[in-house]
């Protein structure tokens, strides 16, 4: 199978993915892509298309963004940018994938069966400048940005619509300034570019098929979607950083 008509493939079952959940998009595809395309080329691909994807979601559901959240995600990225650099040169990447996939896995678990009911607020808006950091350093360092921000969203007891318009509000932010510190050292050049081109359609499609299907749940579903997802996403993490 054509290497392009493999890569379209796998953005189009993440974009229904992500339609799903409200998040995941990159976590689906990487893995499909990975054998038959360079992760050179794949990985600021992804980011690209990600942030298109957030452009989208973010659209689609505009009117219930809860701006308070995404500040305080804004204003921690810059700091965790830099904290990449640091952490990189003292802490061993394994060590690092593990305790996060574990603590959204965890956390996941926590609300599927011991958080209260939905809708009640569990964190405060304050977390967000802590998802924030953990989000550019997850980013810069390994291209997985998204479970620190989904998790304090997630967390905040907000209606799904609403969960989904912060979400994709939390990816642009924190996808433009990682897509610029690509950009500035190099990563992004015509063959991430060319691939970019094809992996969007497919990701905008499937996301619009996933969003349709999520209009048949109701918002306690939705949740139980949205935290298992979470879960597979931490365990995913944990369990490729041992298993390498």
């Amino acid at each position: 199978m054509p290497e392009v008509l493999i890569f379209a493939l796998a953005w189009f079952a993440a974009g229904v993915g992500n339609g799903l959940a409200g998040f995941g998009a990159a976590m689906i595809a990487m893995p499909l892509v990975a054998g038959s395309v360079d992760l050179a080329i794949a990985v600021p691909a992804c980011t690209l298309t990600v942030l298109t994807l957030n452009v989208q979601v973010a659209w689609i559901f505009r009117r219930h963004i809860r701006w308070d959240y995404v500040k305080e995600i804004g204003v921690g990225l810059i700091p965790g940018a830099l904290l990449s650099v640091v952490v990189l040169k003292y802490l061993p990447e394994t060590w690092l994938k593990v305790a996060l996939g574990s603590f959204v896995a965890g956390y996941a678990l926590w609300n599927l069966f011991l958080a209260g009911e939905a809708g009640e607020r569990v964190v405060k808006n304050s977390w967000g400048y802590l998802a924030g950091v953990l989000s550019a350093a997850m980013g810069l360092a390994f291209g997985v940005n998204g479970p620190p921000m989904v998790a304090y969203i997630a967390y905040s007891g907000c209606p799904a619509k609403a969960v989904r318009g912060t979400i994709g509000a939390a990816f642009i932010v924190s996808g433009v300034i990682i897509v610029g510190a690509q950009f500035m050292t190099g990563l992004i050049h015509s063959t991430v570019i060319t691939n970019f081109f094809v992996a969007t359609p497919a990701v905008l499609i499937g996301s619009k098929i996933g969003i349709w299907i999520s209009g048949f749940l109701a918002e306690a579903q939705y949740r139980k979607v949205l935290f298992l997802a979470l879960f597979l996403m931490g365990g995913n993490i944990a369990a490729t950083a041992i298993l390498q």
